[in-house]
Order: structure tokens, then sequence, then C-alpha cells
């Protein structure tokens, strides 16, 4: 009995020992901003703001003091009672205006409207402007977001893809969100491939210097692509053996621990 303690004590030990060395395997070591100096400012020399593309899908949301007026605007079905009072339907789950190769949205009433190129604020203003000047609704709020604002990972980082409600992330935040760079990736070439004015265009990003602040590719855009390059092999084959050397070694102590029991 006291050796099948002994014994279950030190096969889980061993799982213990195991799981630590895998977690540790498994866990980033890198250092960001490596070059980065404590307690001095950097300055910010590049703002953003997300411009709409063709291919975005758009939420445009109409509001004002009667709200009868804005329903028409809003994407929705409604239905109107016996007293000219307008109720939207529930069921109804807005798609968005889907923004077409020529830059274009079809909004109900204002037509065809072009977008492309706007920020989402401007595109607000614009289309306000057109309710309130052609007496359409008078007090008109207009919001307008982007429904399928998406970044895709892929490489030596989890792979997969990010839905960015707000419109606006930038590389490290990305990073962050999809599970940390992993060991075998390549932190001074992390990739952003994105396409713009009828190209592909592609960004090398040091993960490692504040220089990545002044990239064109530190805020993402729709649609980006952030590749980080896995190390070359020789170094995976090195970091795949040192596991392997680990967990050969925590074998070896356990075989010896059990011989001792067993005396």
């Amino acid at each position: 009995m006291k050796h099948s303690i002994h014994l279950s004590r030190s096969l889980s030990g061993l799982l213990l020992i195991i799981a630590v060395a895998l977690s540790s395997c498994n866990t980033s070591k890198y250092v960001y901003l490596k070059d980065l100096e404590p307690n001095l400012p950097q300055p910010i020399t590049q703002t953003h703001q997300t411009h709409i593309k063709s291919g975005d899908r758009l939420d445009i949301h109409v509001t004002c003091s009667k709200r009868e007026l804005a329903l028409p605007f809003n994407n929705l079905t409604y239905s109107v009672s016996a007293d000219g009072s307008a109720t939207a339907s529930e069921a109804a789950a807005p798609k968005g205006y889907l923004v077409d190769n020529d830059g274009y949205i079809e909004f109900p009433t204002l037509g065809r409207l072009h977008l492309a190129g706007l920020t989402l604020p401007q595109a607000s203003d614009y289309i306000k402007g057109l309710l309130v000047e052609g007496r359409h609704i008078p007090d008109a709020i207009v919001e307008t977001s982007i429904n399928n604002f998406t970044i895709y990972g892929l490489g030596a980082l989890a792979p997969g893809k990010l839905v960015i409600p707000s419109g606006e992330i930038n590389i490290l935040q990305a990073v962050a969100q999809m599970g940390d760079l992993q060991n075998r990736a390549n932190i001074n070439k992390v990739r952003v491939i994105r396409e713009e004015d009828g190209q592909r265009v592609e960004y090398d990003i040091n993960m490692q210097s504040v220089e990545l602040y002044n990239s064109p590719a530190f805020f993402l855009q729709q649609n980006d692509i952030v590749y980080a390059e896995p190390r070359k092999r020789t170094n995976q084959a090195f970091n795949t053996s040192s596991t392997v050397i680990s967990i050969i070694a925590v074998l070896a102590s356990l075989a010896y621990s059990l011989t001792y029991m067993f005396r």
C-alpha cells in the first residue's frame, strides 16, 4: 500500500513537472519595444481615423426627436398603427449597407451615396446634411460604424480573426488579443499584408523597436493580414530538442525514484 501511495505521488509529480515544462515552451519570452527608454515620452507622430472602403458593411443609425421620422432610414421593417404611430419590428436584424466596388451604398429615400474614402464621422455628417437639407428630418443625428471590420492572424501567431466593433486597433493590441507571438516567431519581422489603391502592399514590423510606432501599419485597417514569420528550422529544431531532452531527464529522474522506493 505504501509503495502504491509513493508511486501515485511520483506519477502526480511527473505530470505536474511535464505540464510546467510544456507550458514554459509555449509562453512567450520576447521583449517588446526593447529599445524603449523608461520615463522618456514618445511623441505621437501620426493620428488614425478609419476610412470607408469598398466591401465594408456599414451600420448607419439615424435618430431624432420624432422616432417615426427616423424609422425608414434605419434598415428595419416597421408598421404604422391607426393613430399614425410607427413601430419597428424587433425581429428584423439590420445587416448594414454594403459599400460596392465603386464606393457607393443604396440608402433609403436618399438613393445612391458615395461614401468610400470618407472617415466614419465624415460619413455621418454627410448623411445628416442630406437629411436636414432635404427636410426629411430637421434634427437628425447620425452614427456610422463598420460591422465587418476584421483583422486576420497567420503564421507563428494564434491563427484566426478579430472583429473590431470600434473600427480602430493597432498592431500591439491585435497581437495581444490573438494570444501573443509564439516562441518560434521571428519577432523582428512581423508582416502586415494590406490591400490599398488596387494593389497589395506588405509592411515589415520589428516588434522590438520603438520605430514600429512610425510604421504605416502600426494602425491596422480593414481586412489586414498579420503574418508572424517563423524562425529558421534550425532554431525550431533546437527548441524541440531542448524540450525532448527536458522530458527525458524528468523520466530518468522518475525511474531512479521508483528504483529507490522498491529496493
